[in-house]
């Protein structure tokens, strides 16, 4: 028996895994270990696969129901046997005692081939680009990053979220992203944002009132006067995610909604906005995106996704901006995806960051 690491890219449907599941079964596979993942081809699932004999015939069928017909499979050890959640900790604990071996552990929490320190500014290109392989950088406050490199298999979104959440681990704790206080768009428009609650139904339904029926359209994909007390109490439900309202300074009135909800798919989130008509051109929907981002990262969220109608041009032009992919139409919707980590920089520097500033230490600058 042979221990593997298969990834596989399953159909985000009812039934996926468990076909899966029933192709390894059929070959003898005993499945000690799965993960599921974010990437930009979607869900991914990665098992850890004990396999009778060769498993060549094992990965060829599982390509006829991977999404892409492409499967990875690398060797395995048997310490790839055991619990992700435990292991993390582990790592963070030795972290804190030695933040100077980020590197060091940074690559075994995924497994690199090779990790080192890197300025932000590094191009993630492989060091031979004949050669399969996949190069992550992992920031490290504003100036340094740490670079990793894996070969034969990509990393992932979600890898990507393990290893900022693991960044973060040694930094000071600064408490939860902020919900409140000013923002200023790229416009110069000076915004008050703040989280929805049971208090603002009234201004959020004059919100409503004062925006068109096609703004109203673009942001729910279907016909909506008023919101009803379901739709209000969902905003308001943090069980369920987060509303921001925004109202420029010296207002009293929301002019804009921002939503960040939790999905079903793990390390997932949904966003999506309204904008008054009045106040729509001002660079508010990019500044609320990028408090949301800001958020999901404190979250620890992978992905975030929005959906909206192909004619949505300022929501589409908004994720683009954020680097996000925006998918053709489908059923008369497009999808919009976009990576969390790494895009938002430490928020304070820390022991980790004064080593990395010392003169002579690893990554930092030279006398």
């Amino acid at each position: 028996m042979a221990l593997w690491r298969i990834r596989v890219a399953v159909e985000d449907r009812p039934g996926e895994l468990a076909r899966i599941l029933r192709v390894m079964a059929d070959h003898g596979g005993n499945v000690v270990g799965v993960s599921i993942h974010t990437d930009a081809v979607g869900a991914v699932d990665e098992f850890v696969v004990e396999v009778p004999g060769s498993h060549h015939r094992l990965v060829a069928d599982l390509a006829e129901h991977s999404r892409d017909g492409d499967v990875l499979a690398v060797p395995a050890a048997l310490r790839d046997v055991g619990d992700d959640v435990t292991r993390a900790l582990l790592l963070t604990a030795r972290l804190r005692a030695q933040p100077h071996r980020l590197p060091e552990v940074l690559g075994e929490l995924l497994g690199a081939d090779d990790a080192r320190w890197a300025a932000l500014g590094t191009p993630a290109v492989p060091d031979f680009p004949e050669e399969p392989e996949s190069v992550l950088l992992v920031p490290v406050g504003p100036l340094r990053a740490v670079r990793l490199r894996r070969v034969d298999r990509p990393f992932t979104w979600t890898e990507s979220a393990r290893a900022d959440a693991l960044v973060r681990s040694v930094l000071p704790p600064t408490g939860p992203a902020p919900t409140r206080g000013t923002a200023v768009t790229h416009r110069g428009t000076r915004l008050f944002v703040w989280q929805v609650g049971p208090e603002d139904s009234d201004a959020v339904q004059r919100l409503h009132r004062r925006s068109s029926a096609g703004t109203k359209h673009r942001r729910y994909l279907s016909p909506v006067d008023e919101l009803s007390p379901r739709l209000l109490n969902v905003f308001c439900d943090r069980e369920r995610g987060l509303t921001l309202a925004a109202r420029p300074l010296g207002g009293d009135d929301p002019v804009a909604l921002a939503h960040l909800m939790y999905t079903m798919d793990p390390g997932v989130g949904e966003i999506a906005f309204l904008v008054e008509d009045l106040w729509q051109g001002h660079g508010i929907g990019t500044c609320l995106a990028r408090v949301l981002t800001a958020i999901a990262a404190d979250w620890g969220l992978a992905e975030l996704r929005a959906e909206t109608v192909p004619d949505n041009g300022p929501m589409c032009r908004i994720m683009h901006r954020l680097g996000a992919t925006v998918s053709p139409p489908r059923d008369g919707v497009v999808q919009a995806r976009m990576p969390v980590a790494g895009t938002v920089p430490s928020r304070r520097p820390g022991r980790l960051m004064t080593l990395l500033t010392q003169a002579g230490a690893p990554g930092g600058p030279r006398r």
